[in-house]
């Protein structure tokens, strides 16, 4: 596990916001400003990180759930970003999570102060282990569904779209109908069904080895209102 102190606060404890998410990491570069993708200049070389939603100076706890590092800090400020992504960070934020630039994989958790907490500046600290547990549900989730780990190499991750979980193979063929009667971005792509378990068949797309072709289709089904999908990555 991974600490990294800035500054000095007092606490008791920490509670858990609502918000908490897995997802994609936007890591900035200065181009980001220069082409406009993102309207607000940053340094690049500092410990920052934004939300799109959070207010500035909130307490927001990022993880690496491949490697168990985290960062706890505030909000540096609200930004925005492309919506397929979940924070944005600098560099610096990534490499001390050990974060992969292809695949920035994180968790994010906003976390309140107890009545009897009292903040006197930033910090980042390491966070208990249970502040994982019963995390709300979001539309778009990514899980690490990996049964083998090897400490001597780390594989290149996929990914796999879970579209939908279905009581029987008829529903989950239904669905598929449905997404190609909608559009046509999934016409030459397989969409697969696999039987979990009995009256459990789950509808999935992929696997995926880039993040810019599971953000295509993202965008090709929000494009379709579906946005009741679960990103899953194995290895």
């Amino acid at each position: 596990f991974f600490v990294f102190s800035c500054s000095s606060i007092n606490t008791t404890s920490y509670k858990k916001q609502n918000l908490n998410s897995k997802g994609f990491a936007y890591i900035y570069s200065q181009n980001d400003y220069n082409n406009k993708f993102i309207t607000k200049k940053i340094d690049p070389t500092e410990l920052l990180i934004g939300h799109n939603q959070i207010r500035r100076g909130a307490i927001i706890k990022i993880s690496n759930p491949r490697n168990k590092k985290n960062i706890i800090t505030k909000n540096s400020f609200k930004v925005n970003y492309p919506d397929f992504y979940k924070i944005f960070i600098t560099k610096p934020i990534a490499q001390k999570l050990d974060l992969s630039e292809d695949f920035p994989y994180v968790e994010i958790e906003e976390l309140r102060k107890n009545k009897s907490f009292i903040a006197k500046k930033a910090i980042i600290f390491q966070e208990e282990k249970q502040l994982h547990d019963k995390a709300p549900v979001e539309k778009v989730k990514i899980k690490d569904i990996s049964k083998t780990t090897s400490v001597e190499k780390i594989k290149k991750p996929k990914f796999v779209i879970i579209l939908g979980n279905f009581y029987s193979h008829e529903a989950a063929k239904l669905l598929i109908e449905r997404i190609n009667s909608e559009t046509n971005a999934f016409k030459t792509k397989k969409i697969s069904i696999l039987k979990r378990k009995k009256h459990n068949y789950e509808v999935y797309l992929g696997p995926y080895n880039t993040i810019k072709m599971i953000k295509n289709d993202y965008i090709a089904l929000k494009q379709i209102n579906f946005d009741e999908v679960d990103i899953k990555i194995y290895e």
